[in-house]
């Protein structure tokens, strides 16, 4: 018969035993780490047969059509594996251009993956800034990050977009602050707006409090953000010479059915005139005055801003500062 790298064709030779031969004949079963060898009858018996590795199981099927692209782009399993994180799967190059739901999952996932250890790295390398604090009745100092003192001494931030998350997280500040004792809390609003749903839940936590909560805004309080500033306590609504302001009215959208449609409608135009009959009892104005002037996006100065009610108090620099004494 034929000659397979010096070794002749039995008759009973298995397809398989000649695979096992030409590989241990050329030396790659013993190169590679797959490879193995069982019991010690002899390197051809049943028993003592070697145990092929993972390279020469692809080299079987390396003739196949369908398998010929996949295995060209797989990497050798005999390599060591690289440093991955454990909870990223990597796509392979056959899947890429197909534009499978799952492909465009494992992506999504990856890239989110990525821009949370960039985040995460990001913060950890700045860290939060910590001051000594002592505590009311105690004797020692001990370090305490800012914006837990800052809450203790009553100062609360809203210098994000307002969502779910941290309207939960404002409003049970307010709550504890509130139940420890009467004194003024201050809302210090930088905010770009945000969900309607917890605004008004910051805004009734605001008016429920027993202590006054009086607001200041510095940077840019619009639309909700606005809103909060003009919804602290009369009297006690500042903000700084270079603050900007902007009012308007809620948005959304609706999908689906044309009664759904017009529930979601009929919701909409509902808020609006609570927000409106709200931001005209802030201000000394009527609903329709208010529902007329935030139709659009209304931009105020400070000064336009305390004139028609939003805010109480321009805080300008001291004189001697600006003077430099």
């Amino acid at each position: 018969g034929g000659q397979v790298r010096g070794f002749g064709i039995e008759r009973g030779c298995s397809r398989r035993d000649l695979r096992f031969r030409a590989s241990r004949f050329d030396g790659r079963t013993q190169a590679c780490r797959g490879g193995r060898r069982r019991g010690r009858n002899g390197p051809f018996s049943r028993k003592g047969r070697e145990t092929p590795c993972a390279c020469v199981r692809r080299r079987k099927h390396a003739r196949s059509p369908r398998l010929r692209g996949r295995e060209r782009n797989a990497r050798d399993p005999c390599e060591p594996m690289p440093s991955v994180r454990p909870d990223v799967r990597c796509v392979s190059r056959s899947n890429e251009g197909k534009g499978t739901e799952r492909t465009r999952k494992v992506a999504t996932r990856i890239a989110t993956n990525v821009a949370a250890d960039a985040r995460d790295a990001m913060l950890a390398s700045k860290g939060v800034p910590k001051v000594p604090y002592r505590t009311p009745g105690e004797g020692g100092y001990q370090w305490v990050d800012i914006w837990n003192v800052l809450y203790r001494e009553r100062i609360i931030f809203l210098g994000q977009n307002i969502d779910e998350e941290f309207g939960n997280q404002i409003v049970g500040t307010m709550l504890y602050l509130d139940s420890e004792n009467n004194k003024d809390m201050n809302v210090y609003v930088n905010c770009p707006g945000g969900d309607v749903v917890p605004s008004l839940s910051i805004h009734d936590t605001m008016k429920h409090c027993r202590s006054d909560v009086g607001t200041v805004g510095f940077g840019g309080a619009l639309a909700m953000g606005g809103f909060l500033l003009s919804s602290g306590a009369k009297g006690k609504r500042y903000c700084l010479p270079h603050t900007k302001i902007m009012l308007h009215s809620p948005s959304g959208a609706a999908r689906g059915q044309a009664s759904d449609i017009e529930n979601e409608a009929r919701e909409l135009l509902r808020v609006r005139r609570y927000l409106m009959q709200v931001v005209g009892k802030n201000t000394n104005h009527t609903e329709e005055q208010t529902t007329k002037d935030f139709t659009r996006d209304r931009y105020f100065t400070p000064e336009e801003a305390m004139e028609y009610g939003i805010v109480d108090q321009v805080i300008y620099p001291r004189r001697s500062a600006m003077l430099g004494l």
